[in-house]
């Protein structure tokens, strides 16, 4: 579908006038194709590279207008109150905040609502304090056996565990503060001391009286302002019920009320086809990154090249029969190896072209001319002309000019290799700091905390 739509819209671009030239035939896209692959018909490789980067963007909007559709239905949908009804958290839930928008069919406001957590009736709260004061009594007692003995300072929490009641304690006796902590180490006889739990939740509050025996040890509001006026009111009649009922009405405006929107849906179709411009450009950019590696890679080879080269001619053979052994050794490596990508050499696929042009007719100093121009680079053109001089005028000394020439290839391919391994080590630099960071962090925070 992304491949059909993506040669529709190139067929499309191509009928315009030529303002879509610089988006279908790229120059600099078209050089870095031909220095890829320079055999074969570039204008075809560079229309299948153009359609396959229109298919990845023409998938990336598709993708994007239906999520954009399926986050604004999910929107719209959020937005609808089903007879004015709004749940509450339940109680301990905490409060939320909303923004609403009510309508009166000719005007409509936006009011911002917090709608509290569910809050307990009396009764509830009445039931309840029954049920927690068995479970206080039980957790108040701590190393003690019963409220008849108590030797050990007791536990007077402000909290019932389960339970939506604070507990406030009082005593007036000198032998047991509100803690629970005994203040008397020694008695000469068990004294009574009397306890008060108050339990107490939003305004509901009870008591409970426990007896222990120790032992030793302005202006008129507009209608926006009416409304958040009612749903406050509202709002706080009904902490109780598990739903807040809006109002219907204000005077004898009809409301209708709904979430107020999220454009989550609009926000995303926008992004979205500056994503797939982004990854468009983006292609031409890892192209031209690869033509960078390419050219890094061959200058690696050149050393290598030059000497076996130097040293076959030195053994006796001549220049077109050392061109080739170098050449078809690489093939049968290539082969050996399955073909794959990543045994790829450049600088041997030109040498291998090369071949082939001189197995085909192309005069040898045609042939090492191309090679020359097709790897767009100056030592191999250097390589190329120093070639085509010894055939056409002859040149005795050519093995030791190339000894030469390879012993300074290897000595740039060394400061080529001292200047990658500064760059590595510059690049470390940013992850190296931010663990220094971390590092300094972990030590000063605990110094910090046993400090202060």
């Amino acid at each position: 579908m992304g491949e059909r739509l993506a040669q529709w819209l190139y067929q499309r671009l191509e009928s315009l006038p030529r303002k879509s030239d610089k988006l279908l035939y790229n120059s600099a896209v078209r050089e870095d194709l031909q220095t890829l692959e320079p055999a074969g018909n570039t204008t075809m490789r560079q229309r299948e590279y153009v359609i396959k980067k229109l298919s990845l963007c023409s998938m990336i909007v598709v993708c994007g207008v239906v999520l954009s559709a399926v986050l604004w239905i999910k929107d719209g949908m959020e937005t609808k109150i089903v007879e004015n009804q709004i749940s509450r958290n339940i109680y301990g839930g905490g409060a939320k905040q909303i923004s609403l928008v009510a309508e009166d069919g000719k005007e409509r406001y936006d009011i911002p609502v917090t709608v509290s957590e569910r809050s307990y009736s009396d009764e509830e709260l009445t039931q309840m304090s029954a049920e927690a004061l068995s479970v206080l009594e039980t957790g108040i007692l701590g190393e003690n056996q019963s409220f008849d003995r108590i030797e050990y300072d007791m536990h007077l929490t402000d909290r019932v565990s389960g339970y939506p009641f604070t507990v406030e304690w009082r005593t007036d006796d000198a032998y047991m503060d509100y803690t629970g902590k005994l203040v008397c180490s020694t008695l000469e006889a068990p004294v009574f001391v009397n306890l008060t739990a108050v339990l107490s939740c939003e305004s509901f509050e009870t008591e409970y009286d426990i007896t222990v025996r120790i032992y030793s040890k302005a202006v008129q509001p507009g209608i926006a302002e009416q409304l958040q006026a009612q749903v406050s009111d509202v709002e706080a009649q009904s902490r109780s019920a598990y739903n807040m009922t809006l109002p219907s009405e204000i005077g004898n405006r009809q409301l209708a009320w709904h979430y107020k929107r999220r454009y989550r849906g609009l926000l995303f179709l926008a992004a979205t086809p500056l994503i797939a411009l982004f990854l468009y450009y983006g292609k031409d950019k890892d192209l031209h990154r690869q033509v960078d590696e390419r050219n890094e890679q061959m200058r690696m080879d050149y050393p290598e090249i030059v000497s076996a080269l130097a040293l076959l001619l030195g053994a006796g053979m001549t220049v077109p029969n050392a061109w080739n052994k170098i050449a078809k050794d690489y093939r049968k490596r290539r082969e050996e190896s399955g073909g794959n990508s990543h045994g790829k050499r450049y600088a041997y696929e030109e040498m291998l072209m090369t071949v082939y042009e001189m197995e085909s007719g192309v005069m040898q100093t045609t042939a090492y001319e191309r090679f020359g121009r097709r790897c767009r680079l100056p030592s191999y053109n250097k390589l190329a002309a120093m070639l085509s001089q010894n055939i056409r005028k002859g040149a005795a000394n050519l093995p030791l000019l190339l000894k030469e020439e390879a012993a300074d290839a290897f000595e740039d391919r060394k400061h080529s290799a001292r200047k990658q391994g500064e760059k590595a080590g510059t690049k470390l630099l940013v992850p190296m700091m931010m663990l220094l960071g971390m590092t300094m962090v972990i030590i000063m925070v605990p110094a910090f905390q046993t400090y202060f």
